[in-house]
């Protein structure tokens, strides 16, 4: 009985008692001679605040925690005591198993609820990424029986159906059920990957939560889990936030910055060389580099911001190196998944690579025309269309292939929007000595090169929150070198582009920490971009290399400056 007292004072502190009158209300407007007949459902949805339980009446929050039926039935009986307390006459022919409180909780605190998926006492908690959502379907919550004999009053209301029919506790025949007054609602089966778990895990997702669900979204789960049955009581979808501005960059990257001076082509570079240094020599693919590098600063900046995701697409030689790299950029990201032989649905790893990167490791035509159809089409559409559901693509999406000369990597590049300069055979002198020198005298991964990559994955955390805007200038160079190399190459420049160049514009501001993309930010987007069709010859080659001297990478770039001036038109500031 004190538990009761507690939980009634709680609900009436908080004005729930209220609510539930005016739920009463409602359902005591429909009582009449043709309804009481059909005995109707009085159901009731209420969500509590578990902190502020704690913080206020922590006896009864700690059996909210740990036997969160026993708190259900108690909110029953008074939600019950409610209805009987009104002076409509058809209240007394109300059934207690006709009431129910649908309980929903929030602001569970994570250290309070048990986090074992193998110890199911109490709330349950659970944290996974939803990959698959399936059509709704109905489920009973009311259900009403009634004797064969016609035994008077033995009319039993169950919330559920039950496995064996029950029995009439007067002449103990069995009862059958009108189906006719059986109440329905809609559940929904939820797949999720959790973490930590190698086996996905299907949840029953039951009305007012169902449309919380998003595919491609992380969710944490709060769920009563029985013998047979599992039930969940609280579903949050994980927003993530942007890190605080106050923290520190680390010291090396801060360093780095100092001495580049924020220049992109520079500090960009030299961050992105830390890539795949156990694959290739330290300077080798430095184009492919920096768009890993920018891609993954996209990833993480569309999750905060909601920005462009920059895709990758490698043309060149199928060497194999580029796909290794690809590999080693992907470790950087939070979470990335390979198309190939052992994920071969398109939707589902475009959906379990949500907030990284799906991965294709080999070469672009190695695939069938089912996924690369699949794949462009959410690509281009930016929507990933399931069976019984559609979701936001959320994930960079990294390829490569041969020479773009052949029409058909021409449709694809024209939706990747900008293509990557690759493998064309430029380091094979170097990437050959760099295998014989690991051939005969292997050396793992140093204590600095991990801490690199550690710095720099930190450091993207840091700075994807940063809101950058265009300024008129860079606004002009772009569309200035955009309509003068559509007009000179068109099949080289498809209308995406220009949303690439931007997107690459944005992000070079957003690594280097500038609230507003400068002059510098749009000629390093341009000189990437022309990079990835030198074969086109809209530039001479000599302006694109990526020397491993920092001074010459400097010239080439002065030297790009004079031929993009001559090129657009545009006086560069």
């Amino acid at each position: 009985m004190e538990l009761h007292c507690q939980i009634l004072l709680y609900l009436d502190k908080r004005r729930f008692l209220i609510d539930m009158n005016n739920t009463c209300k409602q359902f005591i407007k429909q009582l009449n001679e043709k309804t009481i007949s059909k005995y109707p459902p009085c159901r009731h949805l209420l969500e509590i605040d578990v902190i502020d339980l704690l913080e206020k009446y922590p006896v009864i929050g700690e059996i909210l925690l740990k036997e969160p039926y026993k708190w259900q039935s108690v909110c029953n009986e008074i939600l019950f005591a409610c209805l009987q307390s009104s002076e409509n006459e058809w209240v007394q022919y109300v059934m207690l198993t006709q009431v129910a409180v649908i309980l929903r909780l929030k602001c569970i605190p994570n250290l309070l609820t048990n986090s074992n998926p193998r110890h199911y006492k109490g709330l349950v908690l659970f944290q996974g990424l939803l990959l698959s959502i399936s059509k709704p379907e109905s489920y009973a919550y009311h259900t009403v029986w009634s004797c064969p004999q016609e035994c008077e009053g033995n009319e039993t209301v169950i919330q559920y159906i039950p496995k064996t029919p029950p029995k009439c506790y007067i002449c103990k025949s069995i009862l059958f059920e009108n189906s006719g007054l059986r109440r329905c609602g809609e559940q929904v089966t939820a797949m999720l990957k959790i973490e930590n778990n190698l086996l996905l895990r299907r949840f029953t997702i039951n009305d007012d939560l169902i449309c919380k669900l998003k595919l491609g979204s992380t969710y944490i789960l709060h769920a009563v889990i029985t013998k047979k049955l599992s039930t969940v009581w609280s579903l949050e979808e994980i927003i993530p936030l942007p890190v605080l501005t106050t923290l520190c960059v680390p010291k090396d990257i801060e360093e780095l910055y100092q001495v580049c001076k924020a220049v992109p082509w520079k500090f960009i570079y030299c961050l992105a060389s830390s890539i795949g240094v156990n694959i290739c020599p330290l300077n080798c693919y430095m184009h492919l580099k920096i768009n890993l590098l920018l891609s993954l600063t996209s990833v993480k900046a569309s999750v905060l911001n909601n920005s462009h995701i920059i895709h990758v697409f490698a043309a060149g030689h199928d060497t194999g190196f580029v796909g290794q790299v690809m590999g080693e950029g992907a470790k950087l990201s939070d979470r990335y998944l390979n198309l190939g032989t052992v994920n071969t649905a398109v939707t589902s790893t475009l959906i379990g690579s949500s907030g990284g990167v799906c991965l294709m490791p080999l070469p672009f035509y190695v695939y069938n025309q089912k996924q690369t159809s699949s794949l462009l089409s959410a690509m281009e559409s930016g929507e990933i269309i399931t069976d019984t559901h559609r979701g936001k693509l959320q994930c960079a999406v990294w390829a490569h292939g041969m020479d773009n000369k052949r029409g058909i990597l021409f449709n694809v590049t024209n939706i990747f929007g900008m293509v990557s300069r690759g493998d064309y055979g430029e380091y094979s002198d170097k990437i050959v000595d760099f295998l014989l020198q690991n051939a005969i005298e292997p050396s793992p991964n140093s204590f600095d090169e991990m801490n690199a990559l550690k710095d720099i994955s930190s450091y993207i955390d840091l700075i994807a929150g940063l809101r950058v805007s265009l300024d008129n200038h860079c606004e002009n160079l772009i569309r200035d070198y955009f309509l003068a190399s559509r007009k000179m190459r068109p099949r080289a420049v498809s209308v995406r582009t220009m949303d690439a160049l931007v997107a690459v514009c944005l992000t070079s501001a957003r690594l280097c920490r500038r609230p507003v993309a400068s002059i510098d930010d749009a000629i390093f987007a341009i000189w990437l971009h022309v990079s990835g069709i030198s074969e086109h010859g809209i530039a001479p080659e000599e302006y694109l290399q990526a020397p491993s001297d920092i001074k010459e990478l400097q010239k080439n770039i002065i030297n790009f400056k004079t031929w993009l001036l001559e090129f657009t038109g545009n006086c560069i500031v």
